[in-house]
This record gives C-alpha cells, sequence and structure tokens, in this order.
C-alpha cells in the first residue's frame, strides 16, 4: 500500500476530512435548528447511532462550526477561553467535579474549577460560568454519553434548566437498551433527539473513497473534484464487504488497496511480456 493510501485510511478522526452524505447532512441540519433556539428541549440533545456510523466525527464538526462561528462573530478571540465556546469530550465516564476540572483544565482554565472539586452543585456552576450566560452558552459534545455514571447523570437531571440555559449538552449514544435508559433520566428537560442509522449508499462509498485518497496524496481539500484513483470494481467491492458502515471501510480499503498494489508489479511484467513477444521474429523449426 502507498504511503497516501495508509495515510487515506488511518483510524484518526478529523474534522477537517468530513466527507458530506445525504444522512449526515440532514442530522447536521437538524443539529443546527436545536442551536439555534432557546426554549423548553434545548439544552440536552442526544445523537443517536449504531456503532461506526460517525457519532465522533459529527460531534467534532459540530464542536469545529460552533467554534469557528464564535470566532467569526466576534472578530478576535475571546480570552482567557480563546474564542473556545464549543468542547469535545471523548467519554463521559466521570463524576460532575471531575469532569469540570478536565474540561477547565482542556481550555486553560483550570484554575477556576479548583473551588468546585468536591461537590456537583459548585462544579456545575463553574460549568456554566464557561459561556456568557443563556444567550452565549457553552456547549460540551459528550461522546460515549452512556458510560456517565448515575451520580453525574443524577447531577445533570436537577441541575441544568429545561430552558436557556448557560451550558448545553449535546450526548453521543449507541442506538440500544443501555442509552434509552440514559435519556429516559433526562426525561424532565425533554431532550432534542436526531437518530443516524442509515449506512453509506454505494455512490456516497466511492465519493468517500476518492476524496480520502484525493487528500492523501496532497489535494488540498476534501471538497475539490477527485482524480479518478480508484476502480468502480474496488468500490463496490468496498462496499459489499463493509455495508456502507464508515467504521468498516477504513481497515477493508486498507487491505485491498494493499493488495492491489501488491499485486500491480506482476500483473505489469505479464504486460511487457507479452509486448515484447509481439514483435520477435517466429523461431520455427521445421
Amino acid at each position: 500500500m502507498t504511503p497516501s493510501a495508509r495515510r487515506a485510511f488511518a483510524e484518526a478522526v478529523d474534522p477537517e476530512l468530513y466527507v458530506p452524505r445525504v444522512a449526515t447532512e440532514s442530522l447536521l441540519a437538524q443539529l443546527e435548528g436545536w442551536l439555534a433556539s432557546d426554549g423548553i428541549g434545548s439544552t440536552l440533545a442526544a445523537l443517536i447511532a449504531p456503532p461506526g456510523l460517525g457519532k465522533t466525527l459529527l460531534l467534532r464538526v459540530t464542536e469545529k462550526r460552533l467554534n469557528a462561528r464564535v470566532i467569526r462573530e466576534r472578530g478576535t478571540q475571546d480570552e482567557p477561553r480563546g474564542g473556545v465556546r464549543a468542547l469535545y469530550l471523548p467519554y463521559a465516564g466521570l463524576s460532575l467535579p471531575d469532569l469540570c476540572i478536565w474540561v477547565h483544565g482542556l481550555i486553560g482554565c483550570q484554575a477556576a474549577a479548583i473551588a468546585a472539586k468536591d461537590h456537583a452543585v459548585a462544579a456545575l456552576a463553574a460549568l456554566f460560568r464557561l459561556g456568557d450566560g443563556p444567550d452565549d452558552p457553552f456547549y460540551l459534545l459528550v461522546d460515549d454519553a452512556d458510560s456517565m455514571p448515575e451520580e453525574t447523570i443524577r447531577a445533570l437531571a436537577q441541575g441544568l434548566p429545561r430552558e436557556r440555559s448557560p451550558l448545553r449538552i449535546v450526548m453521543a449514544v449507541g442506538d440500544d437498551a443501555r442509552s434509552s435508559r440514559l435519556r429516559a433520566s433526562f426525561d424532565a428537560l425533554r431532550p432534542f433527539e436526531v437518530l443516524l442509522r442509515e449506512t453509506m449508499t454505494l455512490d456516497e462509498t466511492g465519493a468517500y473513497l476518492r476524496a480520502r485518497l484525493h487528500w492523501a496524496a496532497g489535494g488540498e481539500t476534501l471538497a475539490a473534484e477527485p482524480p479518478p484513483l480508484i476502480s468502480a470494481e474496488i468500490v463496490e467491492r468496498i462496499h459489499r464487504l463493509s455495508g456502507g458502515n464508515p467504521r468498516r471501510i477504513h481497515p477493508i480499503a486498507a487491505e485491498i488497496l494493499e493488495a492491489s498494489a501488491e499485486a500491480l508489479p506482476s500483473d505489469l511484467d505479464a504486460k511487457q511480456r507479452r509486448d515484447a513477444w509481439l514483435g520477435s521474429p517466429l523461431d520455427d523449426e521445421l
């Protein structure tokens, strides 16, 4: 496998490498509508999807867009938080005071959370202060939110306001019974729910593969029209084996492209032997 192909299908999640498709664009549009609201149900959102469909990437894309909007609207970075109004957290398995200290540490304000280290109510108040009130809230984008311990769930369910909250949370959760129990714990907040179940179509798989290969080969952006770097037959095979699941596409694409690259020299040698024979005199022993 070439270095560019290996880079194209690395497992790192980068919002710069988001390739739009119908289902994810619809989900992001729904989240945008929720972000613009401030009534009952605007405090908490749940992004629900089976494993591998891109929950983490969608949270990172939302984080990037929210922070870019803040900096664009203000024209300058807001110190001491550096323009951060949205923060992605890869997991939620912490008490609220520990989560508060972690969040403040990530944005360079850890001293502001020290006083909250022993009490959930103080921790939640410290998180509230990360925004500038209900009109300019702080957003936590929490991955694997169904790992949240009961004490943290209880503190958030009891302490978050139902509307015009200075702290707003998007939780990414699985589409399963564990997720259902978590969401039920927040029923009083009337959480907004967006569901992603659609895998990539064959055409979307091809667009995704070509965009990733184009970027890895030195393309400046995924949005540029990529050259046909991968055959229709290989696209169809990758789509069939992965079922259009983005997480499965990466290792399958890497394996197939590596096998294809290794097969090229022998195929080329055979072609060269045929071409050489075409111009050679016939060896007639009669």
